[in-house]
């Protein structure tokens, strides 16, 4: 447009240097800019009335179809102290919380405000733990908008019950991984059946994740399959597939390991004497840990119960490898005794948190009242970090009857953090959780049971 295009030369040069040519702008502008002698006067008046012709002065678009309206959404909106607490988590920017809360109100047949979802959107955009919660809860509003802004994409996934076989070839990961997981569950054979039909198509992280979603569902015929992913070009892929095998009981793969291990270890009275495989040490010390890994325990016992051989002195190898590769086998046999005998030999090693896990409710937390006793209050502490989640009833209670007696300390103030928010719903009855602390209490333990009590009422106004 020449005429914008000289207006902002001349107002560049400025008006002592060229004069605006007022002939070249529109006629409303060069009535309006005539009336005025100075130079300086018409340009700016030429300025004003241009600027606001080329905001305003367009022709009105003709056979504009109006959006669609969102499909309806009949279930009631959440209560009006639920919607408080809303926007104080938004305020807050408490991403865990909020995950929390979307996660009840999930469970219920409420839905969320709609002039809530742009904000929940973007928390989701950049956390994708919130996504599944939040495009439950937030309905055909929600699909409406992903549809029309492409960062929230993920608001508008299809419906994976129409076009099931669509949503596992043409889905992203998201879909395909909520897709076989729900298969498996309903319909095992039919998503073993698409797993191991794309299998050699899909990229190697994929196939790894995928065997991550098979974990909770795998069973004895699917030893074959895992067979040969043992012979996956990624070790992350040979990795997920030798522990899943060693979930199932009897396998080939664990009977032809316990084979190859029974030659190299032998008892001398309270000696465990381990032969490193042939190969290098460091080469064969990799393979001495994939073989005690891999092996049933039940290889062990003609040595000894377990928590006697655990306690064995170990020569030949180092002992550290042992007793690691032994906590390998314990997780992924879910063997609890093995377990009890390795928390029991070394309660404050870097396994006994995922050890715990694999101990019944009960158990576990008599052992966590037993660790109280055993680990000195920091070492406790760090242990609190580890644990592996979700935690249960028993075991929440017990920790948080632990924090209650503990004295200010810097580690125990970064224990009660983890503890208020981890303690599941069920703990939330605790006196820590429906109690106030005055201004004299440390300000570690106003926050923990400021959480806990924040963690109540979410509850509470949403049931």
């Amino acid at each position: 447009m020449k005429a914008w295009e000289d207006l902002v030369g001349t107002a560049l040069l400025g008006t002592r240097r060229r004069t605006l040519d007022t002939s070249a702008q529109p006629p409303a502008v060069q009535a309006l800019a005539a009336s005025h002698t100075e130079p300086a006067d018409q340009l700016l008046t030429a300025a004003v009335v241009l600027t606001t012709y080329r905001r305003a002065g367009k022709r009105p678009l003709a056979d504009v179809k109006p959006l669609p309206v969102a499909a309806p959404d009949e279930r009631p909106f959440v209560p009006p102290l639920a919607r408080e607490r809303l926007a104080r988590l938004l305020a807050a920017s408490h991403p865990d919380l909020l995950l929390e809360w979307l996660g009840i109100v999930a469970g219920t047949d409420y839905r969320i405000p709609p002039e809530t979802l742009p904000l929940l959107a973007e928390a989701a955009r950049t956390k994708a733990a919130l996504r599944g919660p939040l495009v439950a809860v937030a309905g055909p509003v929600g699909a409406w908008l992903g549809q029309r802004n492409p960062d929230w994409a993920f608001l508008s996934a299809p419906a994976e019950a129409d076009g099931a076989q669509d949503v596992w070839q043409y889905g992203s990961l998201a879909q395909r991984r909520r897709w076989l997981a729900t298969r498996l569950a309903e319909a095992p054979d039919t998503a073993r059946e698409a797993l191991t039909t794309s299998w050699k198509s899909e990229p190697a992280d994929v196939r790894a994740d995928f065997l991550g979603v098979l974990a909770g569902h795998v069973r004895a015929e699917d030893e074959g399959f895992l067979e040969a992913a043992l012979t996956d070009r990624a070790a992350a892929v040979r990795e997920r597939a030798a522990d899943l095998l060693g979930r199932l009981p009897g396998t080939r793969y664990g009977q032809g390991m316990a084979e190859r291990l029974r030659p190299l270890v032998r008892r001398r009275g309270r000696v465990l004497e381990v032969s490193l495989p042939q190969g290098g040490r460091d080469e064969g010390t990799v393979r001495l840990r994939t073989l005690v890994a891999a092996a049933p325990l039940s290889f062990w016992s003609e040595f000894g119960p377990p928590a006697e051989v655990v306690r064995m002195t170990v020569e030949g190898c180092p002992a550290g490898v042992l007793r690691d590769s032994w906590a390998t086998a314990a997780l992924r046999q879910r063997d609890e005794t093995w377990a009890h005998a390795l928390i029991g030999a070394d309660p404050g090693g870097r396994t006994t948190p995922p050890l715990l896990g694999v101990l019944s409710p009960a158990s576990q937390a008599a052992t966590i009242g037993h660790l109280v006793g055993r680990l000195p209050t920091e070492s406790f502490a760090r242990l609190v970090h580890e644990l592996p989640r979700p935690w249960t009833r028993e075991l929440g209670t017990a920790l948080l009857d632990w924090i209650v007696r503990q004295d200010d300390h810097r580690l125990v103030s970064h224990a009660a953090v983890v503890i208020a928010r981890a303690v599941p719903p069920g703990c939330l009855g605790h006196p820590l959780a429906t109690t106030r602390l005055t201004m004299d209490a440390g300000p570690w333990r106003r926050a923990l049971t400021e959480t806990l009590n924040f963690r109540r009422e979410m509850y509470e106004e949403l049931a």
